[in-house]
């Protein structure tokens, strides 16, 4: 959980956990007997340890956030006007100078959901992942255009449910809910 309106994408910055609270319900939510994953970023591995009670995640490379290259650490208003229209206007496809596409990301995030979920159908799998690894996730799910992940909202401290189901069903996904703030009480998953 970054600074708002700071663009940290891979930077190696600490998390955020002053909301005490919202980490208590969160941890609540969550099944006991799950397998704890973040991405190698410290703001995810700080997080799941502290929504957990402690369990170290295991830690998975392609679930790290965007690289947005020479914008990381700075502040999204304050990009020179012409670089962010181009950005935004093919968000799936467009890079930050010595950055990823959006592309990029998702091929590198939904390759290692499919691999996980193939060994682990069945299993409760709780990855405390960025932003961008979680639209990644639910365009993979949903099976949407990549452009249409940015009008998926992904709160800090939020839940998104993805349900995964063996090769043998005709619809391998199920998105159960997505971004349920932590601010809701007594929500179980």
């Amino acid at each position: 959980m970054g600074d708002q309106g700071i663009i940290h994408g891979q930077d190696n910055v600490s998390a955020n956990l002053s909301d005490t609270g919202a980490i208590r319900r969160l941890g609540k939510r969550l099944p006991k007997e799950g397998h704890w994953f973040s991405s190698n970023i410290r703001r995810t591995i700080e997080t799941a340890k502290e929504i957990s009670g402690g369990v170290t995640p295991t830690e998975i490379p392609e679930f790290a956030e965007q690289h947005f290259g020479q914008w990381n650490g700075q502040k999204w208003k304050e990009l020179p006007k012409k670089e962010m229209n181009n950005f935004w206007t093919n968000y799936s496809d467009q890079k930050a100078p010595d950055g990823e596409s959006f592309r990029e990301l998702v091929n590198r995030a939904t390759a290692k959901i499919k691999c996980m979920t193939a060994e682990n159908i069945g299993r409760d799998l709780i990855v405390v992942a960025h932003a961008g690894t979680i639209r990644a996730a639910l365009t993979l799910a949903l099976n949407l255009p990549l452009n249409s992940a940015l009008y998926m909202s992904v709160s800090n401290l939020s839940l998104t449910k993805i349900e995964a189901f063996d090769e043998n069903n005709p619809f391998p996904w199920r998105v159960e809910f997505a971004n349920l703030p932590a601010t809701l009480e007594n929500k179980k998953i």
